[in-house]
């Protein structure tokens, strides 16, 4: 490091103000763990890969400045400068390879020091944090103590507070906000004189909300009447698809200017309205499952967004982790207490068959209503998958879980295997859809741009959102189920390294969470129709973009 300074020094005397400057800029942006890899490693494996690291950065480093000192050299000195560049130039392509092979071999030794530790941790069950570089424990007792410390609610509340610094609201609303009407077509005045208040009434709005407020009232009544949560309920059903009606105009700036001089009729009758059922289920996720997966990270960054510091959006998901990990060990506790007795009277016999049977059997009321959610089949198929390879790795892994060598851990080791694969898998899924919508994109402007007419244009452009949803909501849901996958697993590995509990009880939960597991992914829906959910939901996209009466009539296939 000090042969850099060194250098830096010498290159600023070279070139001047000019280098200064750049140097100054370079040296207040970047720092050191940008250029070389000094955060303490891991293990032995780490500390190869933080050391090989390092001294590729350096090689490229010193070329760079090979390269870049002789140009620096020529434009401020001229023919002299060129010379002093070269020098320099060739001075930083060997300090800087010789600075990054000795930072490398100091990783290495790290490395190689800290592998005692980091096997010892791994047979305690312990997990890597790779902020503050340091192995824990877990223990669902004193995670419970932490959610106490705070509440979800405060951290959205400073995030909301430091958009309002800004002038501005924090998430989605913010964006809404922004565009709010002014003056003769917004908000902040007197109310305005309307045709007819009846979309105005549906949200419980006045005619003067902002399109912030319009787009609040609609998440809180959409939320409040959502189908899941009001079952057999057709007049909530009804007032469902009116508010999902009303916000489709109402946030629209053209369409709601049209619908306060002249109402209803000046949308016409083959104006396009979104049921958004589809939607809503989709960024937030079915009320029913919150217990399994919590809020979404897309459902986060929707209510607060950028406004949440990285520390923030970290302490959610930990607290989200934690709440999940305690719901679910008191749910596999039912199975590791089956057959106990109350204090003092006799324990009933009870072999691993009647346990499970017993287990499943109490479940399976609250398993077959999930099936018939929106939704409910895919979350329950992904969900019971994690569970039982995160189970499977577990029981079978001799070092940290509860297997044995006579296998050489190579089972735990397949499952970890299979569960890498599966995340590559949705991510290529995750990228292909996002290339699929802009393809889509792509040749529909296309067509667009060559249509012979107004109306032919218009029928394009419709068949355009038409045919792009799909992928956007195939790109959506990948990216949620990324989330769900890596929400489970710690929560997963949370419980069954639960360091307040006995191994014994981790072993019980171990083989609960597996026939958990099973049973989700054996789980049907009692609707036969629906045999795909993600093709059902998709045909209800469909349907949602048909005329007013043509989506009413399909309407009750979005809510399945």
């Amino acid at each position: 490091l000090r042969l850099m300074a060194s250098s830096s020094n010498a290159l600023m005397d070279a070139f001047g103000p000019a280098a200064e400057a750049a140097m100054t800029h370079s040296t207040s942006s970047v720092d050191m763990n940008d250029v070389f890899s000094l955060r303490k490693p891991k293990d032995v494996q780490s500390g190869i890969s933080s050391g090989l690291s390092s001294i590729g950065k350096s090689i490229g480093l010193g070329l760079a400045g090979l390269i870049a000192a002789p140009v620096i050299g020529a434009r401020e000195g001229g023919v002299s400068g060129f010379v002093k560049g070269v020098g320099l130039g060739l001075a930083s392509a060997v300090t800087l390879p010789v600075v990054g092979v000795s930072v490398g071999a100091v990783q290495i030794v790290r490395g190689v020091a800290n592998t005692p530790e980091a096997v010892q941790a791994a047979f305690d069950g312990k997990s890597w944090d790779k902020k503050t570089r340091s192995w824990y424990s877990h223990s669902l007792r004193e995670d419970a103590v932490t959610l106490g410390e705070t509440s979800d609610e405060e951290i959205f509340a400073r995030a909301q507070k430091r958009a309002e610094a800004r002038g501005t609201k924090a998430g989605m609303e913010g964006l809404f906000s922004d565009g709010a009407f002014d003056g003769g077509d917004g908000a902040g005045g007197a109310k305005r004189r309307v045709k007819e208040t009846e979309y105005y009434d549906a949200l419980e709005v006045g005619t003067d909300a902002s399109a912030g407020e319009i787009k609040r009232s609609y998440y809180l009544l959409a939320r409040k009447l959502h189908p899941d949560k009001n079952p057999g309920d057709p007049e909530a059903n009804a007032r469902f698809q009116k508010i999902g009606e009303a916000y489709q105009v109402l946030s629209d700036a053209t369409l709601r200017k049209k619908y306060d001089a002249q109402g209803r009729e000046a949308l016409g009758d083959a104006h396009t309205f979104i049921n958004p059922s589809a939607f809503f289920s989709m960024l937030f996720g079915s009320d029913a499952f919150e217990g399994y997966i919590g809020r979404l990270k897309l459902a986060t960054l929707a209510q607060a967004g950028t406004d949440l510091t990285s520390d923030e959006i970290d302490l959610l998901q930990r607290r989200r982790e934690a709440r999940l990990a305690i719901k679910l060990a008191a749910m596999l506790d039912v199975y590791a207490d089956l057959g106990s007795a109350p204090s003092g009277a006799e324990p009933r016999a009870m072999d691993d068959k009647a346990r499970a049977e017993a287990f499943l059997s109490t479940l399976k009321p609250m398993v077959d209503t999930l099936a018939d959610k929106s939704f409910g089949l895919v979350l329950l198929k992904k969900i019971g998958w994690m569970y039982e390879k995160e189970a499977e790795k577990f029981l079978n892994d001799p070092v940290a879980g509860a297997g044995t060598w006579l296998d050489l851990g190579l089972r735990s080791t397949g499952v970890s295997m299979q569960q890498r694969t599966s995340t590559l898998q949705t991510k290529f899924a995750a990228l292909k859809a996002g290339v699929n919508v802009f393809t889509t994109v792509q040749s529909s402007e296309n067509d667009v741009a060559n249509a012979k007419s107004e109306e032919e244009a218009a029928e394009l452009r419709a068949k355009q959102q038409k045919d792009i949803l799909p992928h956007v909501l195939d790109a959506l849901w990948n990216a949620s189920a990324l989330d769900i996958d890596s929400t489970t697993r710690h929560v997963c590995n949370k419980l069954l390294h639960d360091t307040s509990v006995s191994m014994a009880r981790r072993v019980l939960r171990g083989k609960g969470l597996y026939l958990l597991g099973k049973m989700f992914q054996e789980a049907t829906s009692s609707n036969e129709a629906e045999t795909d959910s993600m093709q059902t939901f998709e045909d209800a996209l469909r349907a949602a973009f048909a005329p007013k009466d043509a989506a009413d009539d399909e309407a009750p296939r979005c809510d399945r």
